[in-house]
């Protein structure tokens, strides 16, 4: 028994394992505040995956969101030689949602990784 054509193409049994790498910024102990003002600190978060094997693989799509599976579109595009990503700009008190999709040379994109989250303190 043959599997159906939809079921043989590399992306729709790919998944990405997506990793959060928690960095912060802190600052010297030695550092004093040069103002008074309260400035809102943005905060970043790290973001890993494993690379994906498919031939006509062309790049990542990584998606934000600040409730689970409320993704719209892609925050950024990244390469295909790169398995990693930065995501700068978020903000304190807030929990924020990741996912990565593949995408090859005719535009056809993976289903979403497993979601991962980072909640800034």
């Amino acid at each position: 028994m043959e599997l159906p054509r939809s079921m043989t193409n590399p992306y729709y049994f790919f998944q990405i394992c997506l990793f959060l790498l928690v960095m912060t910024a802190c600052a010297s102990p030695d550092s004093a505040p040069t103002s008074e003002t309260a400035a809102a600190t943005m905060e970043t978060a790290m973001l890993s995956w494993d690379a994906n094997g498919a031939p006509d693989l062309e790049g990542y799509k990584i998606y934000l969101a600040t409730a689970s599976g409320g993704y719209g579109a892609p925050v950024a595009t990244v390469p295909m030689d790169l398995t990693s990503y930065t995501v700068t700009g978020l903000e304190t008190g807030i929990t924020y949602f990741f996912v990565v999709t593949a995408y090859n040379s005719s535009g056809a994109e993976s289903s979403f990784s497993n979601e991962v989250s980072k909640t800034i303190l």
